[in-house]
This record gives C-alpha cells, structure tokens and sequence, in this order.
C-alpha cells in the first residue's frame, strides 16, 4: 500500500516551519532544489556536490508572484565550502540552524557581515530576528534576488489557481522540490529521475498535520522540450511511470491539441482525464479540484 512521503521529520524543523507562520508578510517554501535559488545561467566556480540537492527551505514574500528566495535557510550541518562560495559569489543571503552540543547554532552571512548565535529552541523565536532584520533590509533596499521558484507564465497561473483552492481544502503549495523527495527514498527508482525538480507539490497543511505530507505533485509539460527533446520527454514518462508504480497521485499538465486548451490527467486517481479551453485561474481550479479531492479522499 502507498505511503506517502513525509517533509518534516525533525523537530527544529518543524518548530522553524511553526515560526514561519508569525512572519506575516513572508512564507516558508520547503525544500527547492539548491539550482533555482540562483539565475538559471549561473554555474559554478568548483563543484558544488549539492547543487542539485534541496535546501530545507528559503523565504519569500507572500506577495512575490516568482516566488524568488530573500533567505534559504539549510539545516545540514556538512554544507560544503564550495556552496558558501556560490552563495557569496551570487549574493544570496543564506541562514545555517542546527542542533549541536550547546543547543541550537545559527550562523549566516549578509554582505560581508557575518553572524553567529546560539541559544535553546525554546529561544529560536528571538534569534531569528537578526537574520529577519537582514531580509527586511534587503525588502526595503527593493534588492531582487537572481533565482526564483516559479519559472514560467504557466507556473504563475498555476499557481494562482491553486491559491483559490487553499482557502477550501487543507493544502500547501511548494515548487521545484526533487522528484526523490517527493517520493521519498525508493532503492528501484531510476537514477535520471531522482533529481528531476517536480513544478509543484501540494501538502497537506502544516494546521492539520506538523509532518509535511506529500499530497499531490503536480508537473506542468507544457514546454515544447517536453514534446520535442528526447530526454526530456523519456524523463517525464519516466516520473509518471514510476508514480504509477508506487500507486503515487501525481498530476501532470499538457497542451491539448486546440489551441490555449489544456488537460489534466492523473491516472492513479481516477481514469478520466479534464481538458479546459483558456488560462483563467478559476478554470485551472476547477480542473484540479477533482484531483486534490480524490487525494485527500486517498489518505483517510
């Protein structure tokens, strides 16, 4: 039986997850692959081993439609030095929080000014203030980070569609998270694939379950690689091949053959596709409803 895979595990994590909510004007995305945090140009100096692993978060401005990183926040305490260095190549501000002998460590760097603390996790409210500070100044300065999450016009409507749904459904929207955290660990599943960003990932919301649950990926193969470029196409067939295969819900996006028409098909939940004709995001989640709903429906 299919078991979905579960985002938040650790307690810091959750409780970091938990603060989140306080910080009205901005939302905590989880794990992106570290590659969109940058402009999609950008390759680095040396190599970076987890450039194309997630980060566990980055915040953003609730009102941002690209959803670009202000801050990631990693809570791997082996980051390689080479990933600090692509961070202060590319200005990207970046906070560490991990639990150490001491309680929990934050260290972070903004603009050549470097900062460490520690403190209790019953304290980490008050700490995060200080690299807070550094994302409300950058806020203020209207600095515009290189990446961002949402990479594309259908992504933005996508996402707009499924704002509407999250103010009826317990669900969560995140974007670019890795097919092999989507799944979670599967020692069968294709290599090719593992790191292949999926565009979004619904969860059930963190008011109604604390552990991130995967509840709907979402693929958007609307690109003309997607039809035109081998590898990008046997990689697509590959995800939803294997979703089926792990009895996985897994959503995915494509042109019909009318012109602005688009159909939405998830076999694992039900058998009939949806095709709606135009980009309105009140069409878009009157597609989608029928799947979040069979999803949730799957979990009970």
């Amino acid at each position: 039986m299919y078991q979905p895979n579960r985002l938040l595990t650790n307690p810091v994590n959750k409780y970091l997850v938990e603060l989140a909510k306080s910080w009205e004007d901005y939302e905590l995305l989880l794990r992106p692959a570290r590659r969109f945090l940058f402009h999609n140009l950008y390759r680095p100096s040396a190599y970076v081993p987890e450039f194309n692993k997630p980060c566990f978060s980055v915040l953003c401005l609730r009102s941002d439609r690209e959803k670009r990183p202000l801050l990631v926040l990693e809570t791997d305490p082996q980051l390689s030095e080479a990933l600090r260095q692509s961070y202060r190549e590319c200005d990207v501000l970046w906070l560490e929080v991990f639990e150490g002998p001491a309680g929990i460590h934050l260290y972070s760097e903004n603009s050549g000014i470097r900062m460490e603390l520690t403190c209790s996790i019953a304290q980490l409210g008050v700490a995060m203030r200080a690299p807070l500070a550094f994302v409300q100044e950058r806020v203020d300065k209207s600095h515009i980070p290189q990446g961002r999450l949402i990479q594309s016009f259908h992504e933005r409507l996508l996402r707009e569609a499924l704002d509407l749904l999250a103010t009826q459904y317990p669900i969560e929207c995140h974007h670019q998270i890795p097919f092999g955290f989507v799944t979670g660990y599967r020692a069968q599943m294709p290599p090719q694939i593992a790191r292949s960003a999926v565009d979004v990932v619904l969860l059930v919301s963190s008011r109604v379950n604390t552990d991130g649950v995967v509840l709907l990926p979402i693929n958007l193969n609307l690109h003309n690689a997607h039809v035109s470029n081998e590898q990008t196409s046997e990689r697509d067939r590959l995800m939803c091949d294997f979703a089926q295969e792990i009895g996985m819900p897994f959503l995915t996006i494509r042109a019909a053959e009318q012109p602005d028409a688009y159909v939405f098909s998830a076999p694992t939940l039900q058998d009939r596709a949806v095709t709606i004709v135009g980009r309105a995001p009140d069409d878009g989640a009157h597609a989608i409803r029928p799947f979040v709903e069979a999803a949730l429906e799957a979990l009970k």
